[in-house]
């Protein structure tokens, strides 16, 4: 028993002196080599931001791929015919022919594209920072000057700057602003969008009963409402939604004046967003309604005749 005993503090101040003398070693290795350099630190630090990175953009373009099948589905609900028991209320409240009711409609419409567009780019801008995230593999030390040309990690470039990230939003916002920008406003502007379109469609829906449509109505404008005011008292970056709008579309409009000489796509897609808005301010202000006026002039001359 006794020389058991002793083998095993003779076995624990074995391990004891090897630890020491593995320290000891580890030091003076650490010491030939000058220690654990700034590079190295800001290396482990980007690869874990890295990996919060790609969790991120995953986690926003999941939820706007569910909400853009939803959109998918119902964006042309309300341009169907009513259904038999409506049509006869409608014929008699003048519904058919209201341009009230035609602009709810169609504003619908309108607000379930547009959060179609912006979940669609929302997933493509996801997916495109994912593929360069996941093809990083190292990240070339911030004292650098990086030119034009030189790519890191096999396809995203480094900004040049002395200071270590602090953060993932500040790693982002270095190397990948215009994408989380987009993705972010993209996302929550698609959101209020199709919670804004359900609101209208509450109030078609339930256009016979108006109290119970207005009551619906409201409730889901008040969700739209208290998002905005969440997203705006709990903003990370950007000061809230319109600092974030205005970041967004200064970045965007960076992007396309850098990018108009390498192609045509930058000027069309300026162009394009430039028509869109000028049709949209146009018919909003101006409705092409007048053809139901027609009609239902048309439509009162009939029925004099078949009396």
């Amino acid at each position: 028993m006794i020389g058991r005993l002793s083998a095993s503090v003779q076995q624990l101040n074995n391990d004891r002196l090897l630890h020491d003398v593995s320290s000891q070693v580890q030091t003076t290795l650490m010491s030939i080599r000058g220690g654990e350099s700034k590079f190295e630190l800001e290396t482990t630090l980007d690869s874990k931001y890295i990996q919060s990175a790609i969790g991120y953009f995953n986690n926003l373009r999941v939820p706007a791929a569910v909400l853009m099948s939803i959109v998918m589905k119902e964006m042309y609900q309300l341009q169907s015919s009513p259904s038999s028991s409506m049509r006869k209320w409608d014929r008699e409240h003048r519904v058919d022919k209201s341009k009230r009711w035609r602009t709810l409609r169609y504003t619908y419409l309108l607000l379930m594209v547009l959060s179609f567009c912006l979940e669609v780019h929302t997933i493509f801008v996801a997916t495109q920072v994912l593929t360069q995230l996941a093809t990083a593999q190292s990240v070339i030390p911030h004292e650098i000057d990086l030119g034009d040309k030189d790519m890191v990690g096999g396809l995203f470039k480094m900004r040049a700057t002395k200071d270590a990230h602090q953060s993932m939003i500040d790693f982002l916002i270095s190397n990948f602003e215009f994408e989380y920008a987009t993705v972010r406003l993209h996302f929550v502007t698609g959101l209020l969008s199709f919670t804004v379109a359900q609101a209208l469609r509450v109030r078609y829906a339930l256009r016979k009963y108006k109290e119970l449509s207005l009551s619906g109505m409201c409730c889901l404008l008040c969700v739209a409402s208290s998002m905005m005011a969440y997203t705006n008292a709990n903003t990370i970056t950007y000061g809230g939604y319109l600092g974030l709008l205005r970041r967004q579309l200064w970045l965007s409009f960076k992007f396309l004046t850098t990018r108009i000489h390498a192609g045509p796509l930058s000027a069309v897609t300026a162009l394009l967003a430039v028509l869109c808005l000028t049709f949209a301010i146009k018919g909003m202000f101006s409705p092409e309604f007048e053809y139901f006026e027609d009609d239902l002039v048309e439509e009162v001359k009939r029925t004099w005749r078949n009396r």
